[in-house]
């Protein structure tokens, strides 16, 4: 009765560069959006990446397999439901002969109680290439979800129903087919709970099994695509000006637009043949704009600023922007802004000691507030999610790490919290809460530190970067989802005349495909790479002899553009790999 059938229409599935070829590979990639998971024969050619590949023609055969396996029990279970209800619609037939106008009505009903039942047969039936590429890539299963979903659903029909006829029934209790037909009724409440039973335990086979076979064919089908390593930053230009401060810069996806800031201003480049020019002024920010993000699915952005506010910036025709209305919800300035991959929330941090949690929506240009986390102590500085999405990290002036936990309900909750004083490690539990405090000698002093950076690399590895140390600290979860530092991964910063001290907005950029992480401490860049056990290792420093600097990576690592207070100019340098 029920076939797989894919929503989108193949033919319309294009690559990331849109080379308007059939789509041959899949990239296993959850950091990737969904159409640069997509790879034409063209796209392999020059597609670097350690992630998981694997054809598109497999993937769709896993994914209508998986579908089909599920179907065929849905369609037994509505068959069985259909058999009794058509039961029990024959003798309502046998009633139409004594009161043919009083029953008219309840026969309509049972017609569109079986269409019910039917259209929401058909609505199962149907699936999205995208959502369950995404479960493939998280190994998650959705037959047990999708029958557990339907089997509630038939529920609530059959008892809306049955609450229906039951009562156009009760005039009919001097005839003979009254009880005749409770008593289908009741044998098909009966039947369905056998049934849901039975698929049950149907269901658990087809999950084992598909996990099995996922297993093998990731062991078969991976492509290992060995990576260049970045060894050198070569100079390219300094010829642009400013003297209004830039805290920070984002590009596009494709490298060709950059965005920064000018005081309380927001300006536009266009980048071509690795030339900055300048594109356009977007005011509308009443201080100084503090953090930008940049979309990775669409052509907009989202800034935050010491005037509070949050704002979306989308692109219009003829090269216009449009800003939303400011969102001041938080009461001091913007810290840190991310973006979910599907990109459906923001995610925001303040000096007010709060984390905001938004829903984006996009073709109104609108943010809507959902809620707030507010377990820090004083300034939040930054955010960082991991590959799930399902852990999410913060750090601030009060010297705590906060490990929060999504949970069924995908609201944001605590873990457990415990310190770290001269490395050694106290444990205090607390609901679902983990807050890492840290300590250290300075100056012979043991002071609270704190750090102003934080970004998993990951599933349940991130790093962080204290505010006066020399250290970059590697934090893991080892076990019972409780996250210590593993010294044996610490980089030791070089010592030098300057202050070590790590100013606020310059966020520590990750670029997984390249294993790359870019960082400023104090008056350095530093690009480190991250070997294949975890340890990272500096491969480049970059003394720009001023502390106050601010910038940012091209999404396929290839430019590094930052501005100095000192100089008052964009610098540009290009990442050389061999």
């Amino acid at each position: 009765m029920y076939k797989p059938k894919m929503i989108e229409n193949e033919k319309d599935l294009v690559c990331q560069m849109n080379h308007k070829q059939s789509i041959s590979m899949i990239v296993l990639d959850s950091n990737l959006s969904s159409n640069q998971r997509l790879l034409c024969q063209q796209c392999i050619d020059v597609f670097k990446t350690d992630a998981q590949i694997i054809e598109f023609k497999k993937v769709i055969q896993i994914i209508e397999d998986n579908k089909i396996k599920s179907l065929d029990i849905l369609e037994n279970l509505i068959k069985q439901n259909i058999q009794y209800i058509e039961l029990f619609q024959t003798q309502v037939f046998n009633l139409k002969s004594h009161l043919v106008q009083q029953l008219d009505h309840l026969i309509n009903n049972t017609k569109d109680w079986v269409l019910n039942l039917q259209s929401t047969g058909s609505k199962y039936s149907q699936y999205s290439f995208y959502q369950e590429l995404d479960l493939i890539i998280m190994n998650q299963q959705s037959t047990q979800n999708d029958q557990i979903n339907l089997n509630d659903q038939i529920k609530i029909i059959n008892d809306a129903w049955k609450t229906e006829v039951n009562y156009q029934l009760e005039i009919f209790k001097s005839f003979k087919e009254y009880q005749q037909s409770k008593d289908i009724l009741k044998n098909l409440t009966n039947q369905s709970q056998q049934e849901q039973i039975k698929s049950n335990i149907i269901i658990n086979q087809i999950i084992n099994q598909d996990k099995e076979q996922k297993k093998q064919i990731t062991d078969n089908v991976i492509i290992q695509q060995q990576q260049l390593s970045p060894y050198k930053l070569q100079f390219i230009d300094d010829s642009i000006q400013q003297e209004e401060w830039c805290n920070a810069i984002v590009f596009d996806p494709t490298g060709k637009i950059m965005v920064s800031i000018n005081g309380e201003d927001i300006i536009i480049w266009n980048i071509n043949n690795r030339k900055i020019n300048h594109a356009h002024l977007l005011q509308g920010h009443s201080q100084n704009v503090s953090c930008l993000i940049y979309s990775l699915i669409n052509n907009y952005f989202i800034s935050g600023s010491f005037d509070n506010s949050i704002r979306i910036w989308k692109y219009q025709n003829n090269n216009q922007w449009q800003s939303s209305k400011p969102y001041n919800e938080h009461k001091h300035c913007i810290s840190c802004i991310i973006l979910t991959s599907k990109e459906d929330q923001l995610i925001s941090c303040s000096f007010d000691r709060s984390i905001k949690v938004w829903i984006i929506d996009l073709n109104n240009n609108e943010l809507k507030l959902l809620y707030s986390l507010e377990k820090h102590t004083d300034y939040v500085f930054s955010l960082s999610l991991n590959q799930t999405e399902r852990v999410l990290v913060s750090c601030g002036v009060d010297g705590q790490i906060i490990i929060w936990k999504k949970q069924l309900n995908s609201q944001w909750q605590f873990q457990i919290k415990f310190y770290i004083s001269n490395y050694q490690t106290y444990f205090f539990f607390k609901f679902f809460m983990q807050i890492i405090l840290i300590n250290c000698n300075y100056y012979n002093k043991t002071i609270k530190e704190y750090g102003f950076h934080v970004k998993f690399l990951q599933e349940n590895q991130f790093i962080w970067v204290p505010y006066s140390s020399h250290n970059l600290c590697v934090f893991e979860c080892k076990d019972e989802d409780q996250y210590q530092e593993n010294i044996e991964k610490r980089i030791q910063f070089q010592k030098d005349n300057q202050r070590g001290v790590n100013y606020l907005l310059f966020p520590i950029i990750y670029n997984k495909d390249k294993n790359l992480i870019c960082l400023r401490r104090a008056q350095h860049i530093f690009i480190i790479k991250v070997q294949i056990n975890g340890f990272l290792s500096i491969v480049e420093q970059l003394d720009c002899q001023d502390c106050y600097i601010y910038g940012s990576l091209t999404n396929n690592g290839q430019y590094l553009v930052y501005w100095g207070e000192k100089t008052k100019k964009y610098k540009t340098y290009e990442i050389l790999y061999k």
